[in-house]
């Protein structure tokens, strides 16, 4: 039993010192390398050399291409938030486990090699970044180069544009903190900074000339920035910088004089060109109206008693209350964003019209296309009515006259008088003078659309069917234009002369 016991005991002391020497052999072995279950980032380091271990990891790890730069593209006012791209293969960009690593095994304790044994042994680490550091100074100085840096704090005049700041001295660029924030960004991992949110931007004092210059700009950009509002048929506008900079006396300097009150002063005449120039080009009356007909040409008519007038006279007087307002308002302004309230302006007209739009009649409008006599009617932009008609007799020269009309009057049951004739209709709608749209039942349907009217037209007016007179009657309203056209030259005689009878 002795014997035995002594054995075991024997056996057991060789199985521990064989054990002992086991895990001493481990230990000098793992102290050169990484330990037993030792996982970093996905990859299995076991017994692995630290460059062996870093050039797994390298193959795992994806560069990035670009590096981007947010920053404003401009110093002073109207500034824009722009990027800028910086290639990583420019500055040889790398990653690097080696360093990290180096530490990790430092701090590995080959001794206690055992405890990795244990689950959940895995490792998270970051890789640092090798740059070029003077190939991202050459970047950095190629991104500031695109920059628009004004150095001066003045205002300037300009025909086409008006006053406008040329400020250097508001949100200025700290070049050097934003390449440090740039470099840390990318030795960081991060693929782009944004400079705005950095807080890289500054503004300079103003010396108390400039805050004078301050104090005038912003009257200025009141005055110029508050032109009247109207609407002239085409939509509502409004009167841009450079028009109205145009209207203020300018010193020596072409700064805006000021008065010993603190006004601006306004340009001799001025009200009075402004209204010419809006009459001349919204005024539609008698002006050659470009069209499209129903069959798919242009055509040009020029004429008619179609169209708008302004009333100069009280649209100088509107102009002049507005700018003496608005001369005070400016007086008196110390924040040039300020918006003056004003009601949208619709001029008076001495002459009205359907539509006050100079581009066209509206979508509502009769058109009676005389080359091929046809008339049709739309309403909104819809073909509501078509029809043949019969217009004025080419053989005896009483040619309907072109021209963009209106309906201005509406009668039932009249009878048309003329040199010899007399001719009762039942729905009479006068265009210009005595032309107009009306029945005409003693003539046969086959007449209207045809050519009829070369040897056998009316004199002057419109003829259309009885049934189709009368529903277009019951359509239109008066103020209705009335486009007259032939397309081409009539192939005889002229216009109607006959202006004192109505011609039938």
């Amino acid at each position: 039993m002795k014997k035995t016991l002594r054995g075991l005991a024997f056996a057991g002391m060789i199985i521990i010192l064989f054990l002992v020497v086991g895990y001493i052999s481990l230990a000098l072995y793992y102290r050169d390398g990484f330990a037993v279950n030792t996982w970093i980032n996905g990859v299995y380091c076991t017994g692995r050399s630290v460059q062996e271990v870093n050039d797994m990891l390298l193959e795992g790890t994806a560069t990035p291409e670009i590096f981007t730069v947010i920053g404003y593209d401009r110093t002073g006012d109207g500034r824009g938030k722009n990027s800028w791209e910086i290639p990583m293969e420019s500055l040889q960009y790398a990653f690097d486990y080696e360093s990290g690593l180096q530490q990790y095994l430092a701090e590995q304790n080959a001794w206690l090699w055992a405890g990795n044994l244990l689950p959940g042994r895995k490792y998270h680490l970051k890789a640092a970044v090798v740059i070029d550091e003077e190939a991202l100074r050459q970047q950095w100085e190629q991104i500031l180069s695109t920059f628009y840096v004004e150095e001066d704090y003045c205002i300037e005049y300009d025909e086409k544009e008006g006053y406008t700041l040329s400020d250097g001295l508001h949100g200025r660029l700290d070049d050097g903190l934003a390449y440090t924030l740039i470099r840390e960004a990318i030795l960081d991992g991060q693929v782009s900074v944004d400079l705005v949110e950095q807080e890289c931007y500054f503004d300079v004092p103003l010396s108390e000339e400039q805050q004078e210059q301050e104090r005038l700009w912003n009257k200025i950009l009141y005055f110029q920035g508050n032109g009247p509002v109207c609407d002239y048929g085409d939509g509502v506008t409004q009167a841009d910088s450079a028009w109205m900079a145009g209207l203020l006396v300018k010193d020596e300097d072409t700064l805006p004089f000021v008065d010993e009150n603190g006004w601006f002063v306004l340009r001799e005449h001025c009200v009075e060109e402004w209204v010419e120039s809006i009459a001349d080009r919204y005024d539609t009356y008698n002006k050659e109206w470009e069209f499209r007909s129903t069959r798919g040409d242009i055509v040009h008519v020029k004429g008619g008693t179609y169209g708008t007038t302004i009333d100069k006279s009280k649209e100088r007087e509107w102009l002049t209350q507005y700018m003496q307002q608005l001369l005070e308002q400016a007086a008196a302004s110390v924040n040039g964003n300020d918006t003056l309230t004003a009601e949208v302006h619709i001029p008076e007209y001495s002459r009205d019209a359907f539509s006050r739009s100079s581009k066209d009649f509206g979508g509502t409008y009769i058109e009676v296309d005389m080359g091929i006599q046809k008339l049709y009617y739309y309403e909104q932009g819809v073909l509501k009515l078509e029809t043949g008609v019969v217009t004025g007799n080419a053989r005896r020269r009483m040619n309907t006259p072109e021209g963009v009309n209106f309906v201005y009057s509406k009668q039932k049951n009249r009878i048309l008088r003329g040199q010899g004739y007399a001719s009762p209709v039942k729905f009479w709608m006068p265009v210009k003078s005595s032309i107009g749209i009306h029945d005409a039942n003693w003539r046969k349907d086959s007449e209207f659309g045809g050519d009829t009217y070369k040897t056998n037209g009316s004199h002057g007016c419109i003829n259309v069917q009885k049934d189709v007179m009368q529903e277009l009657f019951n359509m239109v309203e008066i103020g209705t234009p009335v486009v007259m056209f032939y397309g081409e030259e009539p192939e005889q005689g002229t216009e109607a002369n006959n202006t004192t009878n109505a011609g039938v």
